[in-house]
């Protein structure tokens, strides 16, 4: 795995994308309180239009060759050489399509966290716990759950991954995808949902991503504002829209 990327980089690995579909809007489906993502045939075609699994691990693996360097985010990582995209792209799968092959066959061996404490990875949930109480956060940093600017961040790298691996092969799953992380991104922080928009058109930026890697990976618009602050950063339509990503229809 490279330990730099490049703009020409970003730009090379889009124009692989092959040839666009068509649009065609696909609404996120709830159950139970109206909160719960369930997977449908159409989700499934989105999975087959950008390639099935093996383009889903394309995009982790480039947003975690990001995520490793990012000087926010990079903390939050116990080790490099763990199947962190591996599993990723598979929870994205089997969200959208009701695959759950292997899911018998993830690992049970406990790994250690901060202050000598050891977890079982085998879930999202569990992934979270060690990343919050991963052994590279400073001491008084230890089990706090991510906050505002740090889900921007990830929001922007992860949507940055997605342009440069699947690019425009289907801008139907782009525009279902950017709503899949505007519900699941709650649950890491309330008011994060609001910016997911914002964090897409960010990523669509060139000189966006190569001021980013001029400071050093670090993205200081965002870090530590109030989110009276990060409000006023995007449009105030986005800020104001308390319907999406639950929209029925464009």
């Amino acid at each position: 795995m490279s330990n730099t990327y490049t703009v020409s980089d970003d730009m090379n690995r889009r124009k692989q994308a092959t040839e666009g579909r068509p649009y065609h809007f696909v609404p996120l489906r709830m159950r139970g309180n109206g909160r719960t993502h369930i997977p449908t045939s159409q989700t499934s075609t989105l999975i087959d239009e950008v390639g099935g699994l093996f383009a889903l691990q394309a995009m982790t693996n480039s947003f975690f060759e990001k995520d490793f360097l990012d000087a926010t985010l990079g903390n939050f990582i116990r080790f490099h050489d763990e199947p962190h995209s591996k599993m990723f792209a598979r929870w994205i799968h089997q969200k959208l399509t009701k695959w759950d092959q292997k899911r018998a066959a993830r690992s049970d061996v406990p790994v250690t966290v901060a202050n000598g404490h050891t977890i079982v990875v085998n879930d999202r949930s569990s992934a979270l716990v060690a990343a919050w109480h991963s052994p590279k956060r400073d001491r008084n940093e230890v089990g706090r759950h991510f906050k505002l600017h740090e889900c921007r961040v990830w929001m922007r790298l992860h949507f940055g991954g997605m342009r440069e691996s699947v690019g425009d092969t289907s801008p139907s799953f782009a525009d279902y995808y950017v709503k899949f992380i505007g519900h699941f991104v709650n649950v890491y922080e309330g008011s994060a949902p609001t910016f997911v928009r914002d964090s897409y058109r960010w990523s669509a930026d060139p000189s966006n991503i190569q001021t980013y890697i001029d400071n050093r990976c670090r993205m200081g618009d965002v870090l530590v504002i109030f989110l009276e602050q990060a409000l006023g950063q995007i449009p105030e339509g986005g800020a104001n829209d308390t319907d999406w990503p639950y929209i029925l229809s464009t």
